[in-house]
C-alpha cells in the first residue's frame, strides 16, 4: 500500500453479471398470509380448551392451598 493513498478508486473492474433491479414479493407475501391464516384456523378452536386447562390449575392450586409461582 502506498503512503500516498488517497482512498479514489483508481480503476473499475468489468463484471459478466447483470445488474439488479428491485420487484415487489408478492407471491411470497401470499404465500405468507395463506400459510399464516392455515394454521390460525386449525388453531383456532383449541383457545377455549387451552384455557380451561389453565383455569382448573389455577382452580385446583387455589383449593390445594399451594401457592403460585409467577
Amino acid at each position: 500500500m502506498r503512503d500516498t493513498d488517497t482512498g479514489v478508486l483508481e480503476s473499475t473492474y468489468r463484471t459478466v453479471t447483470p445488474g439488479y433491479g428491485s420487484r415487489d414479493d408478492t407471491g411470497m407475501d401470499l404465500l405468507g398470509w395463506v400459510l399464516f391464516l392455515g394454521v390460525f384456523t386449525l388453531l383456532f378452536p383449541l383457545i377455549p380448551l387451552a384455557l380451561a386447562i389453565v383455569g382448573l390449575g389455577k382452580l385446583a392450586a387455589a383449593l390445594g392451598g399451594r401457592q403460585e409461582s409467577t
